[in-house]
């Protein structure tokens, strides 16, 4: 099962790629510069609520992200993040959206951001029901701000909210279940750009 969600998240990743122009694929950019890339890495505090978050605590939680400056102010942004809490829940998320730069202080950059996402939810219950498992469609919120450690590399922090639409499923026996709820998160994150 977990083949045809890596799929899809690398046909999506090559999608977002494709579409991006990469004509300054090699020029340095700073924070704000349109046509910028930058990747990197977060981790951070992730807390589930509501159905999802029944029975488990919260959890320290590693993703990736990617984003492509498109002006000044706007940039595309992607987050994939993998979360597992107390052996009940397993959320896999792909989040895209926009982000927009609110202001520049010196090479501190706050920023707001929202999207959508892809939540692939594995949610393990006592039996008869045993395992939970759902495709969610949902939306993001966040801030965050990035401090430029240098023109090529910056870290920040982040702080989101996701709101995960309803979805059921069948059970194996014959019972059905929804998996819905939303989850919090406070990332620390680092990149490059390129």
């Amino acid at each position: 099962m977990q083949k045809p969600k890596l799929r899809l998240c690398a046909a999506l990743a090559a999608l977002i790629v494709g579409c991006v122009p990469l004509s300054s694929w090699s020029q340095q950019q700073t924070s704000g510069s349109a046509g910028g890339h930058s990747a990197g890495l977060q981790f951070g505090q992730v807390w589930p609520a509501g159905v999802i978050g029944q029975g488990v605590d919260g959890s320290i939680a590693p993703g990736v992200f990617y984003e492509f400056a498109a002006s000044q102010i706007f940039a595309m942004q992607v987050n994939l993040l993998r979360s597992s809490h107390n052996d009940k829940l397993s959320i896999f998320s792909g989040t895209a959206g926009i982000r927009a730069n609110l202001t520049f202080f010196d090479r501190l950059v706050p920023y707001a951001a929202a999207g959508v996402g892809l939540y692939f939810v594995d949610r393990k219950m006592d039996p008869p029901i045993r395992n939970v498992k759902t495709t969610n469609f949902g939306l993001n919120l966040g801030l965050g701000a990035d401090l430029d450690l240098s023109d090529q590399f910056f870290m920040g922090l982040w702080l989101g909210l996701h709101n995960l639409f309803a979805a059921k499923t069948m059970t194996p026996a014959g019972i059905e279940q929804e998996n819905s709820g939303r989850w919090s998160a406070l990332f620390i994150r680092a990149g490059m750009r390129f």
